[in-house]
C-alpha cells in the first residue's frame, strides 16, 4: 500500500472512529453512564493502527462534537479526563510494555486526570463534586424513607432505619477518594484489555494480554501493608486532621487489592475447569456483585499471598 492510500485509509478510519466514539459517549451520557469509561479504547485502537497523532486529533474532535450536543462542561471533562489517558495507553501499547507496568502508569494517569477535571469543573461551574454527591444521596435517602413510610413502619422502625441509611451514606462520602482510585484502576484495565484484544483480532502481534487470572501482588505486600497502617496510626497520635477518613480509605484500598488477588485465584482455577465459558463468566460476575462473599474472596487473596496457590513467580 503506497503512502497516499495509507493516508486515505487512516483518514477514513478516523472519521469512522470519531462517529462511533461520539455516539458511544452520547449513549453513555443519556442512557448507560457506566459505559463512558470505555470511550478512550476507540481512539487507542485507531492510534496504534495509524499513528498516535490520529488518536489525539480524533478524540479532540469527538470531545468537541459531544460538547456541541451536550454542553461545554462535558467537553472539558472528556478533554482533561480521557485525552491524556488515551495518549499514554497508546504509547504503552506501541512500546510493548509489560501488562503490570501499563496498568500502573495508565491508572495513575487516569487518576490524576479525573482529579484535575473535577477540580477545574468545580472552579468553572462553581459546583463541588462532594456537595453534589451529598445532595444526590440526600434525595435517595428521602425517596427510600418515603417508600418505607408507605409500607406502614412504626415511628421507631423509621427512626432506626433512617439512622442506618444516614450512616451508610456518610460512609460512602468518606470513601470517595479510594473509590476514585479504584474506578481509575478498573477503567484503565478494561480499556487496556479491550484495546489489546481488538488489535490482536486485527492481526497486530501484541504478545501480552492483561488477564485477571495472572494478577498477583508483590511478595512484600504484607510488610508494606503493616508499614502503611503503622504510618496511619502515627497520624492519630500526631493528631493529624482527617485521621479517620485516611484510615477508612486505606482500609478500602487494601481490601480491594486483596479482593482482586482472591478473585484472580478463583478465575485461574475456573479457567482450568471444564465449565462452559459462559457459565464461568456468569459465576465471576455473581462473585463480583455478591457483597457478602467479598470478605471470603479477600481472605482467599490474603492466603494466596502466603501460599501462592497458582505457583506464579512474584516480583519484589
Amino acid at each position: 500500500m503506497n503512502l497516499k492510500n495509507k493516508k486515505t485509509k487512516a483518514f477514513l478510519e478516523s472519521i469512522l472512529i470519531i462517529a462511533l466514539g461520539t455516539l458511544f459517549m452520547l449513549l453513555g451520557i443519556n442512557y448507560i453512564p457506566i459505559i463512558d469509561i470505555l470511550y478512550p479504547a476507540f481512539f487507542v485502537i485507531l492510534g496504534v493502527r495509524n499513528g498516535i497523532r490520529y488518536n489525539i486529533v480524533s478524540i479532540i474532535i469527538s470531545a468537541l462534537l459531544v460538547g456541541i450536543f451536550v454542553d461545554n462542561y462535558t467537553c472539558i471533562y472528556i478533554l482533561i479526563s480521557y485525552v491524556p489517558f488515551s495518549i499514554v495507553l497508546n504509547y504503552m501499547i506501541n512500546r510493548r510494555k509489560k501488562a503490570q507496568e501499563t496498568l500502573i502508569v495508565t491508572t495513575i494517569t487516569l487518576l490524576v486526570s479525573y482529579v484535575l477535571s473535577l477540580t477545574l469543573l468545580s472552579k468553572i461551574a462553581g459546583v463541588k463534586f462532594i456537595n453534589e454527591l451529598e445532595q444526590a444521596l440526600q434525595l435517595v435517602l428521602k425517596g427510600q424513607l418515603d417508600i418505607l413510610s408507605e409500607m406502614g413502619l412504626s415511628s421507631h422502625q423509621m427512626y432506626e432505619t433512617k439512622g442506618i441509611l444516614e450512616n451508610m451514606y456518610e460512609y460512602v462520602v468518606l470513601i470517595v477518594p479510594s473509590m476514585i482510585i479504584i474506578f481509575s484502576a478498573i477503567a484503565a484495565y478494561l480499556n487496556s484489555l479491550i484495546s489489546i484484544l481488538v488489535l490482536r483480532k486485527l492481526g497486530y502481534g501484541i504478545a501480552y494480554v492483561p488477564r485477571l487470572s495472572n494478577f498477583t501482588l508483590p511478595k512484600n505486600i504484607i510488610p508494606g501493608v503493616i508499614v502503611i497502617y503503622i504510618g496511619v496510626f502515627l497520624l492519630k497520635f500526631l493528631k493529624i486532621f482527617y485521621y479517620e477518613t485516611i484510615f477508612i480509605n486505606v482500609s478500602v484500598l487494601i481490601s480491594f487489592v486483596l479482593f482482586l488477588q482472591g478473585l484472580s485465584v478463583i478465575v485461574f482455577f475456573l479457567n482450568r475447569s471444564r465449565l462452559h465459558p459462559a457459565i464461568r463468566v456468569i459465576f465471576v460476575i455473581l462473585l463480583i456483585i455478591s457483597i457478602p462473599l467479598s470478605a471470603i474472596i479477600s481472605i482467599v487473596g490474603f492466603l494466596d499471598i502466603i501460599f501462592n496457590f497458582r505457583g506464579i513467580k512474584k516480583g519484589i
